[in-house]
């Protein structure tokens, strides 16, 4: 079945293969990879952007979530020395589409194929996503034995790369449904934030023993993070994302052993919950404290020029609701390791802006009228006239392209 599926499917597609290399990525059990007869430890992150600031830090690979884009992804990572954790988007259970449907998973397979023959042969490949956090609560049989026809067809159209899938969190049922029905799969992604530190720990009580990756790791997410009395998320600031990680990785991922490496989340800026959430780059181009700890992490020392340090921002609207109109103050504390001078960044957005026709949030504009004076560490404030959820942003930022992140929210009520 697999192998008459495979050429059905790959046919019309072997005369647009690439005229290329591909560098073999091979599996030492229970010790890890290698690549090209190299042993190979994934020092990654999630994201095409800041390639040369990657490079620089000390990583060697990066991961995507589609082959949307991939050739010049391939080629870009490709001229600094860099693999490509390629992901193939796989849906999840929906109303128009099923596991249970064979007419959709042929559908599927015969794009998976396509993706999959067309980049195959290039030398900047490391391994293939097949499917991101598309699993549900992991009881879904019908998803994990399509998973494992997908990942048999993968394996035969590419022996030279090694195939997962990544899930949200690895519970005994997502590891019940791995073990039982997908055993060409090579390895498990795991997506995990707040928890990775007792990482090691969960994986000995589900009983896992097939070799993993951390495919996402990075700042607390938003839905495991404290909360301010109307329900919104409370950020760490940016240098204590730094310290987070910095735990997470070294009690889970640094020891090694079946663990292959890691891909922190996110090199690069987007919005999601807040414009700083999960991006170790602002949305003006400055790296964070974040990307500093990676650099010690993957290069054993730290690097020579160092983000700015911020404390929690302080004020009394981040504790109670406000009247609309009201004037409120903000105070922070930031200093800088290397002693450059610094720059104070104060705005004020909306907590929400929605989101746009493909399921994205739009990101949060700036409300400038929201600022009444804001001198240094110092800022006042006026709560806009219609209520509703609001934030505060502070970014600090030094003279070589670092900068430090803190805001909170605050809740605006009728006069």
């Amino acid at each position: 079945m697999i192998r008459t599926l495979v050429c059905l499917f790959a046919i019309p597609f072997i005369a647009a293969q690439a005229l290329a290399e591909p560098v073999p990525v091979k599996i030492a059990p229970g010790k890890g990879i290698t690549r090209g007869g190299e042993p190979y430890f994934v020092k990654g992150a999630g994201g095409e952007k800041h390639l040369d600031e990657l490079v620089a830090s000390g990583g060697n690979s990066i991961r995507t979530w589609t082959t949307n884009g991939l050739g010049p992804i391939l080629d870009d990572a490709s001229k600094r020395g860099l693999t490509v954790c390629a992901g193939i988007w796989l849906e999840p259970e929906r109303s128009w589409f099923s596991y249970g449907n064979t007419k959709h998973c042929a559908k599927q397979i015969a794009r998976v194929v396509n993706e999959v023959v067309q980049h195959r042969d290039h030398p900047a490949l490391l391994f293939w996503g097949l499917g991101n956090e598309a699993e549900g609560d992991g009881n879904n049989a019908a998803y994990w034995k399509q998973l494992e026809v997908l990942a048999q067809i993968v394996k035969q159209l590419d022996p030279a790369h090694p195939t997962f899938t990544a899930v949200a969190g690895l519970s005994p049922d997502k590891a019940k449904g791995l073990n039982e029905h997908t055993p060409s799969l090579d390895f498990v992604g795991i997506n995990t934030y707040a928890a990775l530190p007792s990482l090691r720990k969960h994986l000995v009580k589900v009983e896992w023993k097939r070799p993993w990756v951390v495919t996402e790791f990075g700042a607390q997410g938003f839905w495991e993070s404290p909360r301010a009395p109307w329900g919104a998320p409370i950020e760490q600031t940016s240098g204590n994302k730094a310290k987070t990680i910095r735990k997470g990785y070294e009690a889970a991922i640094q020891p090694g052993g079946d663990c292959w490496g890691s891909y922190v989340f996110l090199w690069g800026q987007k919005q999601e919950a807040t414009s700083t959430w999960f991006g170790i780059f602002t949305e003006q181009g400055e790296s964070t404290n974040v990307r500093d700890v990676m650099h010690e992490l993957w290069k054993g020392s730290p690097p020579t020029d160092h983000a700015p340090e911020l404390a929690p921002l302080i004020s009394d609207a981040a504790k109670k609701e406000l009247a609309a109109s009201s004037e409120f103050q903000a105070q922070a504390d930031a200093t800088d390791p290397d002693g450059d001078a610094l720059s104070w960044h104060w705005t004020v957005t909306v907590e929400s802006a929605g989101r746009n026709e493909q399921g994205r949030e739009r990101p949060t504009k700036p409300l400038p009228d929201c600022i009444v004076k804001a001198e240094g560490p110092h800022a006042t404030f006026r709560a806009p006239k219609k209520p509703g959820d609001y934030r505060v942003h502070l970014r600090v930022t030094d003279t070589h392209q670092r900068a430090a992140t803190a805001n909170f929210p605050f809740k605006v009520i009728e006069e």
